[in-house]
């Protein structure tokens, strides 16, 4: 549901915003109106407690504002995010005399904020800043300068950020914060700054000499406690970059859509600037969440600020792609996306140094231990303990077998066996038939810790749970208590066949589908086949065939590169009767299903890839640190983390469509795009980090190279996935 506050915006953007913003923007001009009314809405108090006159917002709805203020036109943002940290300064480390005299003016727009730390020779690195704050009686004395303040010329309270002990060791313990007022002597802005993009907001340099603060306006009264002050903020501040970043994206991405909708096929293209606008939604979602529940989340805020800002630049370039020439034309807004997107590269701390920060703190957070950053917090306690019993049975059975079995290609029917007398496999199976009853977003869980352990069982599972989810939703009730029972103990296994080379036809005595299939993962022990075929009228139909129906030919095992075990064949079939369920939106759902498991297969393959090189990175020394140590590993680290993170993020919420009035294929589609690709570099990026040693079958990340590579196919080839997505996306209202 949509948050009053953020209709509001949505509503104020449209309206008045978007026919402006291109005017204004090519102009350079302050947007003194646009201001005006978001002064009347009450966004300058968005974070400050209703107590204060603030609307109290959380920080999910917050950045729901931002993003949408960033559809219209991203420099709005700027004008409220600086001024937002220096509320938030005051509101958490502000003595009471403070928040009483500052937070009712921040509120209401009277006194505009921004924050002060970089300096010309200081910018990620806050602890190089050489302002000094010298105490005489009641007044600090302040000189130095600081450099791209956002609001510096329009503002009116700064937080800044000051050296009152230069001696201290290590130096931000000599650190102060202050609110540095306009009017007070000493203070002036030297020059605003010309930039590529983000115009319309004042970034200017800001000069102190001689400038006298009262003692009163020391951030909470003591010395020594600014650098913690001002960092504390920096987990907001990076959520709402990370929101910027999705405005944008969602800005480029809607030209481009409308762009297509003019006429011509759906360019593939649309597919992937839509998948990386909702995978940096979520993710920024994700991060603000935590900050809502109070949780530690500087390591998630910065993953969400490096993922959501680089994926707005590659989106902004994707969709000037789409309009060609035309993009680079200043009459479109294509080429203002452009020209803003890297600005959130750089801000609050450049992604450089993001990767960084974000690679110390996955070793300081989760060491050498299994699971990192698959936390289930906060999930319902029955889902919490089923995935734990599975990641445990993982850990201790199936990891131990799988290289054994992978390297003689031979499926582990034993593990398979104490899955399902686990009941794994009957997961989306009703109790009454002898399943668990689980919804989507548990199974798919499920199935990406078994895809930590071996994608062979993984995908084996997936597509028998498919097939199942088929009987168990869409089959009529003779059938679903004929079949269920034996599918959910695995005395009967079934997998299911995604393809457009299979046709429907009914006759007077029932359906037989026709065609040849691709390849059929785990064919050669499957009773039961779930197959996809095209109806007469076009529409998708799921047929149910038996092993052994008269027509029905399964090809020989074919090898294959990864995934081995799973004996892949094609299926022939030559009028075969079959049982078809009759509902109309089967075939979509069932293909739907087949996706996300997929996606969850390759979020689980991933992972296991990440963690394989977070351990070696702590483990193996060279040039006499640890690996980790070393910055193109840490880079490589962070840009994994934070991948992975986006494809969980897309896979568990297009499971959750399921229980709000169906399936959403294309939301299935973009978690599958997204996670096979994370999973294809991860396991790349992972044999870089272990070297020579990631290329023998010592180690199993060459096993997860090889594995990637099939998901990359699976159920549906990416290039027919990218343009089914494109031309739903397009059909969209």
């Amino acid at each position: 549901m949509l948050p009053p506050i953020v209709g509001k915006v949505r509503r104020f953007v449209d309206d008045e915003v978007r026919p402006v913003a291109a005017a204004l923007e090519h102009a350079d001009t302050y947007p003194h109106a646009l201001v005006a009314r978001m002064r009347e809405l009450g966004l300058f108090g968005a974070l400050v407690p209703t107590a204060y006159g603030g609307l109290g917002l959380d920080v999910t709805t917050y950045a729901r504002v931002i993003e949408e203020l960033c559809r219209g036109w991203m420099s709005l943002a700027g004008v409220l995010n600086s001024h937002t940290m220096a509320a938030l300064i005051v509101l958490h480390h502000g003595t009471e005399e403070q928040r009483s005299r500052f937070l009712p003016r921040y509120a209401s727009g009277e006194a505009r904020g921004g924050l002060c730390l970089t300096e010309p020779h200081a910018g990620s690195d806050v602890q190089a800043i050489r302002t000094i704050a010298r105490r005489e009686g009641d007044r600090y004395v302040l000189d130095g300068s600081k450099m791209f303040i956002t609001n510096g010329r329009e503002g009116h309270a700064f937080a800044l950020l000051a050296v009152t002990d230069p001696r201290a060791q290590p130096r931000h313990r000599g650190m102060s914060c202050f609110i540095v007022e306009k009017g007070h002597p000493g203070f002036r802005v030297t020059k605003s700054l010309t930039k590529l993009g983000y115009k319309g907001v004042d970034t200017v340099e800001l000069l102190f000499e001689g400038c006298e603060v009262p003692v009163a306006n020391l951030v909470g009264g003591v010395e020594g406690r600014g650098f913690a002050q001002v960092m504390s903020g920096l987990e907001t501040g990076r959520i709402n970059i990370a929101a910027r970043c999705v405005g944008v994206a969602q800005a480029a991405c809607d030209d481009a859509l409308a762009r297509a909708r003019a006429g011509g096929s759906p360019p593939p293209a649309l597919a992937d600037l839509a998948t990386g606008t909702e995978a940096a939604r979520l993710i920024t979602y994700w991060a603000a969440g935590m900050k809502d529940r109070r949780e530690r989340c500087d390591l998630e805020a910065g993953m969400a600020k490096l993922f959501a800002s680089e994926t707005a630049h590659e989106v902004a370039v994707a969709a000037m792609r789409v309009h060609g020439e035309a993009g680079t034309l200043t009459r479109l807004p294509v080429e203002r996306h452009y020209r803003d997107t890297p600005l959130m590269i750089i801000g609050e701390g450049t992604n450089e140094i993001q990767r960084t920060l974000i690679a110390r703190q996955l070793v300081d957070r989760h060491g050498e231990r299994l699971g990192a950053l698959t936390s289930r917090e906060g999930e319902p306690e029955e889902r919490r303990w089923l995935v734990l019993a599975v990641r445990q049975f993982v850990d201790k059975t199936l990891v131990p077998a799988a290289a054994e079995h992978d390297a003689a290609g031979r499926y582990p029917d034993g593990v398979v066996r104490e899955l399902a007398e686990m009941g794994v496999l009957g997961a989306l199976v009703d109790p009454r038939q002898g399943g668990l009853g689980l919804d989507l977003v548990t199974t798919v869980m499920i199935v990406e810790e078994l895809a930590r352990g071996w994608t062979t069982v993984a995908a084996a599972a997936a597509a028998h749970l498919t097939a199942t989810w088929a009987l168990a939703r869409f089959a009529p009730a003779a059938e679903r208590e004929a079949r269920l029972p034996a599918l959910a103990r695995a005395e009967h296994v079934a997998t299911v066949v995604v393809t457009d080379a299979v046709t429907a036809r009914a006759e007077r005595t029932g359906w037989r589908l026709t065609g040849t299939t691709g390849l059929v993962d785990n064919a050669p022990r499957a009773h039961c086949f779930a197959v996809q075929a095209a109806g007469p009228d076009g529409r998708r139909l799921v047929g149910l065939v038996e092993r052994g129906a008269a027509g029905l030919r399964v090809g020989e095992p074919e090898p294959t590169l990864g995934a081995r075990g799973l004996a892949p064949c094609q299926l022939t079939l030559d009028g075969v009767r079959a049982s078809v369920l009759e509902s109309p939106t089967a075939g979509e759902a069932v293909r739907g299903v087949a996706i996300l498991t997929a996606a969850a297969v390759a979020v689980g393959l991933a992972q296991a890839a990440f963690e394989a090189a977070l351990r070696y990175a702590q483990q193996r020394t060279t040039f006499g640190k640890p690996l980790y140590q070393h910055q193109a590993v840490q880079l490589k680290l962070a840009d994994m983390a934070s991948a992975i993170t986006a494809a969980r993020l897309l896979t568990y919420h297009a499971a959750a469509t399921d229980a709000e009035g169906g399936l959403d294929v294309a939301a299935a589609a973009m978690a599958r795009l997204h996670a096979s690709s994370v999973a294809a570099r991860a396991t790349l990026e992972s044999m870089r980090i272990h070297g020579g040693y990631g290329y023998v079958s010592e180690f199993p990340v060459e096993r997860f190279y090889r594995d990637a590579a099939r998901l990359l196919f699976a159920p549906v080839d990416d290039d027919t996935l990218r343009a089914d997505l494109a031309a739903r996306l397009v059909a969209r209202s």
